[in-house]
């Protein structure tokens, strides 16, 4: 009765996690596509992003 119990627990949990990892999927895969889809506003500041962090880097590097 016990394995039958812990079982089906077990069971509704993974089904549960597999639900979850589902969604996370889903919504990465849709804001990976939407990303894509902009004007490229998005990737402008995804590059100036990179580019700060490069001459923080940088900076950080010739000054030890």
């Amino acid at each position: 009765m016990r394995d039958e119990m812990d079982s089906r627990m077990w069971v509704e949990n993974h089904d549960q996690f597999a639900l979850l990892v589902d969604d996370a999927l889903a919504a990465l895969r849709a804001g990976l596509a939407r990303i894509g889809q902009w004007d490229g506003t998005s990737h402008q500041l995804l590059a100036l992003l990179v580019s700060f962090v490069v001459t923080g880097l940088t900076f950080n590097a010739t000054a030890a």
